[in-house]
């Protein structure tokens, strides 16, 4: 069960590299890591994650899910932590295309997933969540400008461990719904994605493209129309308003 084992660490370089580290160990599905702090937190394209020592849920959970739900793992970790955020203190959030979680048009959270494949060819999968809780974005200033945390937006501290397990019992129910019910996961997430109907620029390592984010796939691609009326499916890629 995700969450069934948690180990807790003081700090770590990453909690994606013990995640890793304990798949190669054999640790079963749902192994969760969790550190008070990181110094080589890790986001999307080799960014730094920022975070203080004890002011962010800073995790990572060992799945090892079928191969036709691996490209959901991000989207039901982003839904996951908006569940959470909603159980502790009664707001919605929002999403921005691929794996932002956003709050008052700030971004509150970030998802990484990492896929690999065993020696059995089986999918082995680390799903990477830090989550601002008590963070004070004014006293980093590479995010100061565009983040936010719970505190910061509504004025009072969290208890990380309160975070922690209302993440943990939301994404139980996120998975099994990867599995049982994926149209519903993609549908609960691209109905509150705040870059659909924007016309905008997708940064990609082979260039930029540009166009109006109509939609996104059943697993999760953006739909961009293109000035020519082509529709390009993106799988990655970073947003930005044109």
């Amino acid at each position: 069960m995700i969450g069934g084992q948690v180990m807790h660490f003081q700090r770590v370089t990453s909690t994606m590299d013990v995640a890793w580290q304990l798949a190669e160990a054999e640790a079963p599905h749902g192994m969760t890591v969790v550190a008070q702090e990181q110094t080589a937190g890790r986001g999307r394209h080799s960014r730094r994650w920022v975070s203080g020592e004890g002011d962010s849920l800073l995790t990572s959970v060992l799945l090892r899910p079928p191969a036709a739900a691996a490209p959901l793992l991000s989207i039901a970790g982003a839904l996951a932590a908006s569940d959470a955020v909603h159980a502790l203190t009664g707001l919605s959030c929002a999403f921005k295309w691929p794996n932002d979680v956003l709050l008052n048009g700030r971004k509150l959270c970030g998802v990484l997933t990492e896929v690999r494949a065993d020696t059995d060819g089986d999918v082995i999968a680390v799903l990477g969540v830090g989550l601002n809780v008590n963070l004070r974005p004014e006293a980093h200033t590479e995010i100061a400008e565009g983040a936010a945390s719970l505190a910061s937006e509504i004025g009072i501290d969290f208890a990380v461990p309160d975070a922690e397990q209302a993440f943990l019992v939301a994404l139980r129910e996120r998975y099994a719904q990867c599995l049982d019910d994926p149209r519903r996961v993609v549908g609960d997430w691209s109905a509150r994605l705040a870059t659909l109907g924007k016309e905008v620029t997708v940064r990609r390592r082979d260039g930029a493209v540009h166009g109006i984010a109509e939609g996104v796939d059943d697993v999760g691609r953006l739909l961009l129309r293109l000035a020519s009326g082509d529709v390009h499916a993106l799988a990655d890629g970073e947003v930005a308003a044109s």
